[in-house]
Protein backbone atom coordinates (compact mmCIF):
# COMPACT_ATOMS: atom_id res chain seq x y z
CA UNK A 1 0.00 0.00 0.00
CA UNK A 2 1.36 3.32 -0.79
CA UNK A 3 1.21 6.67 0.91
CA UNK A 4 -1.86 7.95 -0.67
CA UNK A 5 -3.99 5.14 -0.32
CA UNK A 6 -2.57 4.98 3.56
CA UNK A 7 -3.86 8.37 4.34
CA UNK A 8 -7.18 7.45 2.86
CA UNK A 9 -7.71 4.66 4.63
CA UNK A 10 -6.73 6.74 8.06
CA UNK A 11 -9.31 9.41 6.73
CA UNK A 12 -12.06 7.32 5.79
CA UNK A 13 -11.47 5.41 9.85
CA UNK A 14 -11.22 9.12 11.15
CA UNK A 15 -15.09 9.91 9.21
CA UNK A 16 -16.33 6.38 10.38
CA UNK A 17 -15.38 7.09 14.20
CA UNK A 18 -16.40 10.82 13.81
CA UNK A 19 -20.17 9.86 12.15
CA UNK A 20 -20.57 6.40 13.23
CA UNK A 21 -21.58 5.54 9.14
CA UNK A 22 -19.55 6.14 5.99
CA UNK A 23 -20.62 5.69 1.98
CA UNK A 24 -17.49 4.17 0.21
CA UNK A 25 -16.23 1.67 -2.26
CA UNK A 26 -16.73 -1.44 -1.27
CA UNK A 27 -12.49 -2.28 -1.49
CA UNK A 28 -11.84 0.73 0.55
CA UNK A 29 -15.31 -0.68 3.32
CA UNK A 30 -12.79 -3.96 3.75
CA UNK A 31 -9.62 -1.96 4.70
CA UNK A 32 -11.63 0.41 6.85
CA UNK A 33 -13.62 -2.67 8.63
CA UNK A 34 -10.46 -4.23 9.74
CA UNK A 35 -9.00 -1.29 10.88
CA UNK A 36 -11.68 0.38 12.99
CA UNK A 37 -12.40 -3.54 14.07
CA UNK A 38 -8.63 -3.50 15.76
CA UNK A 39 -8.88 -0.38 16.66
CA UNK A 40 -12.50 -0.64 18.84
CA UNK A 41 -11.25 -3.82 20.14
CA UNK A 42 -8.09 -2.18 21.56
CA UNK A 43 -10.43 0.89 23.34
CA UNK A 44 -12.33 -1.83 25.21
CA UNK A 45 -9.90 -1.75 28.10
CA UNK A 46 -7.99 2.19 28.51
CA UNK A 47 -4.77 2.00 29.31
CA UNK A 48 -1.96 4.46 27.96
CA UNK A 49 -0.79 1.86 25.76
CA UNK A 50 -3.56 1.36 23.82
CA UNK A 51 -4.19 4.88 23.65
CA UNK A 52 -0.54 5.79 21.99
CA UNK A 53 -1.56 2.65 19.13
CA UNK A 54 -4.79 4.36 18.12
CA UNK A 55 -3.31 7.96 18.18
CA UNK A 56 -0.66 6.56 15.09
CA UNK A 57 -3.78 5.91 13.51
CA UNK A 58 -6.47 8.93 14.81
CA UNK A 59 -6.17 12.37 15.64
CA UNK A 60 -6.78 13.07 19.24
CA UNK A 61 -10.48 14.22 18.64
CA UNK A 62 -10.64 10.24 17.33
CA UNK A 63 -8.75 8.79 20.03
CA UNK A 64 -11.65 10.77 22.51
CA UNK A 65 -14.61 8.98 20.84
CA UNK A 66 -12.40 5.73 20.57
CA UNK A 67 -12.03 5.35 23.85
CA UNK A 68 -14.84 7.28 25.68
CA UNK A 69 -18.20 6.47 23.48
CA UNK A 70 -17.49 3.33 21.39
CA UNK A 71 -14.76 1.15 23.96
CA UNK A 72 -17.25 1.73 26.98
CA UNK A 73 -20.10 0.51 24.51
CA UNK A 74 -18.96 -2.72 22.73
CA UNK A 75 -16.80 -4.05 26.52
CA UNK A 76 -19.11 -7.23 26.78
CA UNK A 77 -18.86 -7.83 22.80
CA UNK A 78 -16.39 -10.21 21.24
CA UNK A 79 -16.66 -9.00 17.67
CA UNK A 80 -18.17 -7.32 14.66
CA UNK A 81 -18.79 -4.00 15.53
CA UNK A 82 -19.00 -3.16 12.33
CA UNK A 83 -21.73 -3.69 9.26
CA UNK A 84 -20.90 -3.80 5.77
CA UNK A 85 -24.22 -2.66 3.13
CA UNK A 86 -23.67 -3.01 -0.22
CA UNK A 87 -25.74 -0.86 -2.07
CA UNK A 88 -26.00 0.39 -5.83
CA UNK A 89 -23.08 0.46 -8.09
CA UNK A 90 -21.52 3.97 -9.26
CA UNK A 91 -22.59 5.30 -12.66
CA UNK A 92 -19.09 6.58 -13.65
CA UNK A 93 -17.27 3.56 -13.31
CA UNK A 94 -19.74 0.84 -12.37
CA UNK A 95 -18.05 0.31 -8.74
CA UNK A 96 -20.27 -1.19 -6.16
CA UNK A 97 -20.36 1.21 -3.77
CA UNK A 98 -21.83 -0.09 0.41
CA UNK A 99 -22.65 1.83 3.44
CA UNK A 100 -20.20 0.92 6.34
CA UNK A 101 -21.83 1.82 9.52
CA UNK A 102 -20.47 1.18 13.48
CA UNK A 103 -23.56 -0.96 15.27
CA UNK A 104 -25.09 -0.35 18.56
CA UNK A 105 -24.05 3.74 18.92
Amino acid sequence: MNTKQKHNIRNLSYQLILNKRINTSVPRAKKVKSRVERLISRARKDTVSRRRYAARYLPKEGVRILFTELGPVNADRRGGYTRLLRTETRKGDGRQQCILEIINV
